[in-house]
């Protein structure tokens, strides 16, 4: 079998606002409030704090969306954003044939006008001959040097039609993680280099790694399970890290445990508060099991040489990401696929003595049906929207992204926010 390498056609190039409903808000209905689902008080580091103003969703946008879907099959999925010292908004998502074909790539998108348009510029990277095969996925972080650090994994394939997934075992294909710099603000990048690490299993860091205070860079992952559908190294979150720029790695670090060996922190996603105080947010799943639980965090105070036990955030959902807004406020966004609460939501959360408070909670995207998404060899199938982030711009307002399955075609979306706490 033969595969088409992944092009870019002038007809996929440029992409704005949104022709789908997002919620709360449309491009002729600036300012409308997006649902208000909870709002509580609390007492928080900065005093008393009344209710709280509505979050507004100002207007949404597609970074990607095939308009020639007709003559070529290409989805977008897994986008990370990040604005750069210029001003401009950069993008980094997977672009392929379908959710698990052996073509998808990281693709890299701009913004010149604050997130309104995006240009699509092409591929990360050129696979080498012997990857040719090999699927992969990276997000951007922006160095505290103004270098750009690209970091994900790969999987690999010796033949275009070989499944990603063991449908009998619920296991996956070996890969590397791997990383890539710019210093050009993305116009080029560094070839893919591999990550060395010291467990049989690949470590799935779908997020951005991000950069501490001291300059400590950390990447998070779970561990897939082998293609026999084992995790010889346990249910753990393992820790990336890296203390000269991305120079060199270790996986020394956990940040992680699942004391009874059942779940898994799916998709973690990180961020610092305070000096060397670091929060890890998870998706809680057992995988074999096909079971989800509700959010955890975990957190550490001393850079992330060591972490707290998991913490129950009483959300219930999975691919989620999390910022710090402000002295023990955390601004986070949360992909919500099972039960009656359907889709994305963004959570003001005081997390004031690491415990984990909602302030208010909005649904600002459900253009899905619910779904159970637990176990890998159904995952393509079932997940039709995730991986949210968040994005502060410099006027203040917040981007959130994600993907989503849409008439058919994987889209990539944001939605403009103002928040006033």
């Amino acid at each position: 079998m033969v595969v088409a390498p992944l092009t870019i056609d002038s007809a996929t190039r440029k992409t704005g606002l949104s022709d789908q409903p997002c919620r709360g808000a449309d491009e002729n209905t600036p300012g409308r409030q997006a649902r208000l689902v909870v709002q509580h008080t609390a007492n928080t580091s900065t005093g008393s704090r009344g209710p709280m103003s509505a979050i507004e969703v100002i207007d949404c946008h597609v970074i990607y969306d095939n308009p020639a879907f007709h003559n070529r099959s290409r989805h977008g999925y897994f986008p990370g954003l990040v604005k750069l010292p210029s001003g401009e908004l950069l993008a980094l998502f997977i672009l392929g044939e379908a959710f698990e074909a052996a073509n998808t790539t990281t693709v890299v998108s701009r913004s010149r006008d604050n997130g309104h348009t995006w240009q699509l510029e092409g591929p990360l990277h050129a696979k080498e001959a012997r990857h040719t095969h090999a699927n992969d996925t990276m997000k951007p972080l922006l160095l505290n040097d103004g270098t750009l650090l690209a970091t994900g994994y790969r999987f690999q394939r010796e033949r275009a039609d070989d499944l990603l997934v063991n449908l009998e075992t619920d296991g996956l294909r070996e890969g590397d993680n791997i990383f890539s710099f710019s210093h050009d603000d993305g116009h080029t990048w560094s070839h893919p280099e591999v990550i060395p690490t010291t467990r049989p299993e690949l470590v799935e860091c779908s997020g951005p790694a991000v950069q501490l205070r001291r300059g400590t860079i950390l990447a998070a992952g779970s561990l897939y399970p082998m293609w026999d559908g084992t995790n010889p190294s346990g249910a753990i979150g393992v820790l990336l890290r890296s203390h000269d720029g991305g120079g060199s790695w270790d996986d020394d670090a956990t940040f992680f445990t699942d004391k009874a060996g059942h779940y898994a922190p799916g998709e973690p996603r990180l961020c610092e508060l305070q000096d060397d105080r670091v929060v890890a947010l998870v998706w809680m799943t057992a995988h074999a099991q096909a079971r989800n639980l509700a959010n955890h965090v975990t957190v550490s105070h001393d850079g992330g040489q060591s972490w707290s036990d998991p913490i129950d955030t009483g959300v219930w959902g999975q691919a989620s990401n999390l910022m710090h807004w402000e002295d023990d406020l955390l601004l986070t966004i949360h992909s919500q696929r099972e039960g009656e609460n359907i889709g994305i939501y963004v959570r003001l959360v005081d997390f004031a003595g690491d415990q984990w408070r909602t302030i208010e909670e909005f649904n600002i995207w459900d253009n899905a049906p619910a779904m159970q998404v637990a176990a890998f060899a159904t995952m393509a199938a079932n997940l039709k929207f995730g991986q949210p982030s968040l994005l502060r711009l410099d006027d203040g307002n917040v981007l959130a992204s994600h993907w989503s399955v849409e008439d058919g075609q994987g889209r990539i979306k944001t939605h403009r926010l103002r928040v006033n706490p």
